[in-house]
């Protein structure tokens, strides 16, 4: 292997094509031979009745992951944006009102708020975790806080008992969109299992995935069936559910029985997943101590089942922007990012149309959020398919940068 950087001419670390992350197996394809042998691609109806609930296998995915998670009641729908959006539906959230959100996740968490007509207010998160900040959350809070939605991003829940207290204090509820977190444990219990509803992902992207979909939680007998008003066109089943007074309407949100037919094996496979990942993670940060640049900020009392790897990256004491130390990794054959995420009130629809800020330098109001977009380096390399042996190559990437950061910044002047 050539010690000259790839950037700046060398040979890369690796020349290697990394696979698809594909974790379809033969179980999920009979599955969905089943339902193809079946005819019947989705079975719900608008209507009172069993029907109204969805076909076997959406029923079949909904109890599996009860079982999982330790919940009484599981909605099945098309999207995890679609759980959020119902779950602040259920939780009462319409125009007038005010739902806190964290500056950092995806932008769903907005979306979701205005799409009902109330007005997201943005808090700020710490920056070496990225998580929501619970001091500037009771901050945000105001009289027409209706609900907060709490992102466990990365990976690692945020501190779950700090917010439900607030929320208890305050009167509002609590969403946990945990699309990069299912199987972390926050103190014992599953993340996305503590607040009043927890939305999951099966988003192709996530560590187990049906395509598209997602599953919305609650402890709440009420909340789970407003879930499933809203997810099959409410406004036809409200008076036999006895809620015909409060008008409630509903989407087509519902998951076709193909897709629940995957995600039912997907579901079955998410504690091994998880646990090699965390396996290439903890090997990563043990071959990297290198000055300048910080592994994950572990929570405690809580497990991390690192979704996105996210290093705190100090420009200074490195000597070289992250952009560009990014990029030379990237050239050594690996997919390492600076700046992760963006702040959410940078987003068009919430900053008057202007088009997103670049990696904030320092935002008076959100120094944390800020920080951790500005102090950052993230892959999301690390999948159960790779070898120990690929996870050792990406660390020696990183490691050959490092080395040779001098000549990086030498060749930026």
């Amino acid at each position: 292997m050539s010690e000259q950087l790839a950037l700046l001419g060398g040979e890369p670390v690796s020349r290697e094509s990394w696979p698809f992350y594909n974790t379809i197996g033969p179980e999920e394809k009979a599955e969905v031979m089943d339902v193809l042998d079946s005819g019947v691609l989705s079975d719900y109806h608008a209507t009172p009745g069993p029907r109204f609930l969805g076909g076997p296998k959406v029923r079949l995915l909904e109890e599996r992951w009860n079982e999982a998670f330790g919940v009484p009641h599981s909605v099945a729908m098309n999207s995890a944006t679609s759980c959020l959006h119902a779950a602040l539906h259920a939780c009462g959230v319409g125009p007038g009102d005010e739902v806190v959100a964290p500056q950092l996740g995806m932008s769903a968490a907005a979306a979701v708020v205005a799409a009902l007509g109330a007005r997201p207010v943005f808090a700020d998160c710490r920056p070496r975790t990225m998580l929501l900040d619970p001091a500037d959350l009771a901050r945000r809070c105001g009289p027409k806080t209706k609900a907060c939605i709490v992102v466990h991003l990365a990976g690692q829940p945020a501190p779950m008992d700090e917010i439900m207290a607030l929320a208890a204090e305050r009167g509002f509820k609590v969403v946990e969109d945990n699309a990069q977190a299912p199987g972390a444990l926050y103190r014992g219990r599953p993340a996305g299992t503590i607040g009043h509803v927890g939305c999951f992902s099966l988003n192709c992207h996530k560590i187990i995935q049906c395509g598209e979909g997602g599953v919305a939680c609650t402890h709440d007998p009420e909340l789970a069936l407003r879930l499933r008003l809203f997810r099959n066109h409410g406004e036809k089943c409200a008076t036999a559910y006895g809620l015909a007074a409060e008008a409630p309407y509903g989407l087509n949100l519902r998951l076709t029985e193909l897709s629940a037919a995957v995600a039912v094996h997907q579901l079955g496979r998410l504690k091994e997943l998880n646990a090699r990942t965390v396996l290439m993670a903890e090997r990563l940060t043990a071959a990297l101590n290198l000055p300048g640049i910080l592994p994950p900020e572990r929570v405690p009392d809580t497990t991390h089942v690192y979704y996105i790897y996210h290093w705190e990256y100090l420009a200074e004491a490195v000597g070289v922007p992250a952009e560009l130390f990014a990029r030379a990794v990237r050239a050594e054959g690996f997919p390492v990012h600076a700046h992760y995420g963006y702040l959410l009130s940078d987003l068009p629809p919430f900053n008057g149309g202007r088009a997103p800020a670049p990696a904030p330098q320092s935002h008076p109001d959100y120094p944390g959020a800020s920080q951790a977009i500005r102090d950052s380096l993230w892959t999301m390399f690390l999948r159960p398919h790779l070898s120990l042996e690929d996870v050792d190559l990406l660390a020696e990437a990183v490691r050959k940068v490092h080395r040779h950061r001098e000549a990086l910044r030498r060749s930026a002047a």
